[in-house]
């Protein structure tokens, strides 16, 4: 059995993305309806960390510099203009609905002293600055805040939101325009039919296993975030002939996997008294010069002479200093953001969380690492400290800080934020083809085929659902009613 309903513009799936196009296409006056795969809207953006990027005024040329340069010329220019144009009027938009925002800056590593931008290096880059909304509700986590932000201005002018009401498919026309959608609920298929435009915004492929595998240079890798994140976008776009790009991009970081709390921990060491090492006891990379979202590149690297990924699982091995500085985890998501990490570490310890030895042999016992290569490296490491020269990764000597007994251990694994890749879309957030030309009546905007071609910089996809999901609703808008 099916139904049909009509109105301008369908938003199909209920984020930071989403909801920012169902005001912008509301307030261009269309009548909206969004409709959200899950029971519970807000996607990544609500289980974020969320700063987003918001340009100063007199700095967009370097900020489309220094993102050009991240996307290593894989983005054209015009997008990346069209996403700092609109970013540079977010910090705006959102105080214009009551909230205030203040400027905060993301950790370029995971040491947390050093709070440059992503990629200081890059040209351009004192143009990446981030804002984070702080209040109304300054009590709860930045992600939850934003989403509940724009969530109230969704209901505030009356637009439909259907949840738990995942898009099977894009309906066309005879000219091949998207015209509508179909999409199940409470066992029965619906269609809804979209007199101007149809806006995808369903996130990434994060929770897709067979998408991960084909697609990213790393696997495994265990998602945190929105489940719903699955790829349908992908798949719908895909059957009217988009061009798919960016699939090889994600962001991604180490933590901490355990049992009864899905996504894990993440892993942020507040000393530089540690090291990271493979399964064969060997350091693999510069521990602390990796930008945070990208440490996935670290362990994407092979061996020759050897099946499979040598540094899957990896181990962090640190020493009392670190154990005792502070809490080794933060930034947390899904069911664990509900955990308070201990401060001492104790707890976690207790829980066998965290692995302890009096000896670096013993500790290579307890993980099941070959104890004479693992004292090798940490003897290396610590002479290393002395001279200040790390001839192996080149690791900076201010953060050249030997690890002394007892040691501790936790088995890493990789957890990704989420996906870049989709259905490629041009300056005016259309969805194109792959000789450029938009597919009729689609636009799409947030992670889903993401601007960010190979390097990514923090606040950039929270950034740019913002920016770009603005775009998609004020062009999706623009569009005159298509007739039969």
């Amino acid at each position: 059995m099916t139904d049909e309903t009509t109105c301008d513009v369908l938003i199909i799936g209920f984020g930071g993305a989403g909801a920012s196009a169902a005001i912008e296409a509301h307030d261009a006056g269309a009548e909206v309806i969004i409709i959200e795969k899950l029971d519970e809207p807000g996607g990544n953006t609500r289980w974020s960390n969320c700063s987003w990027f918001s340009p100063p005024p007199g700095t967009e040329k370097m900020a489309v510099e220094h993102i050009d340069a991240l996307c290593f010329g894989r983005t054209p220019i015009p997008v990346i203009e069209a996403y700092v144009k609109m970013a540079g009027e977010t910090k705006a938009w959102l105080e214009g609905f009551g909230a205030t925002a203040k400027t905060t800056h993301f950790l370029n590593v995971r040491y947390p002293t050093i709070t440059h931008p992503s990629w200081p290096n890059f040209p351009g880059s004192a143009a990446m600055v981030n804002q984070t909304v702080m209040s109304p509700r300054d009590d709860q986590p930045n992600g939850e805040r934003l989403f509940q932000l724009l969530a109230e201005q969704v209901t505030k002018r009356g637009i439909k939101a259907i949840t738990g009401a995942p898009a099977k498919e894009l309906i066309t026309n005879d000219k091949g325009d998207v015209i509508g959608a179909t999409y199940t609920k409470g066992g029965q298929t619906h269609t809804i039919k979209a007199r101007r435009s149809v806006v995808l915004t369903t996130g990434g492929f994060e929770f897709n296993e067979e998408m991960k595998n084909e697609y990213l240079p790393i696997y495994p890798v265990t998602a945190i975030g929105s489940p719903g994140n699955t790829g349908d976008g992908i798949t719908m776009a895909r059957k009217l002939g988009a061009q798919i790009w960016h699939m090889g991009v994600c962001v991604a970081g180490f933590g901490l996997e355990v049992e009864g709390y899905p996504g894990g921990f993440g892993i942020s060491f507040p000393t530089p008294h540690f090291i990271h090492v493979n399964k064969y006891g060997k350091r693999f990379a510069n521990e602390l010069g990796t930008e945070m979202h990208f440490a996935w590149h670290g362990v994407a690297a092979f061996d020759p002479k050897k099946p499979g990924h040598p540094t899957l699982p990896s181990y962090a091995i640190f020493g009392e200093e670190a154990f005792k500085k502070g809490a080794v985890s933060i930034g947390t998501a899904g069911t664990t953001r509900h955990y308070k990490w201990s401060a001492d570490n104790s707890a976690e310890l207790a829980k066998g969380w965290i692995k302890k030895a009096d000896s670096i042999a013993e500790l290579a016992k307890i993980l099941k690492l070959d104890a004479a290569a693992l004292e090798k490296t940490v003897t290396k490491y610590n002479e290393a400290c002395g001279t200040g020269v790390d001839g192996d990764f080149h690791r900076s000597k201010d953060t050249m800080q030997p690890i002394k007994g007892p040691f501790y251990a936790m088995e890493m694994h990789l957890r990704m934020v989420n996906t870049m890749g989709g259905p490629r879309r041009d300056e005016n957030a259309r969805v194109v083809k792959p000789d450029g030309t938009p597919i009729g009546r689609l636009f799409s905007a947030g992670e889903l085929g993401s601007l960010w071609g190979h390097l990514y910089c923090g606040g950039g996809n929270v950034g740019e659902a913002l920016a770009i999901g603005r775009q998609a609703g004020q062009n999706a808008a623009k569009e005159k009613p298509w007739s039969n």
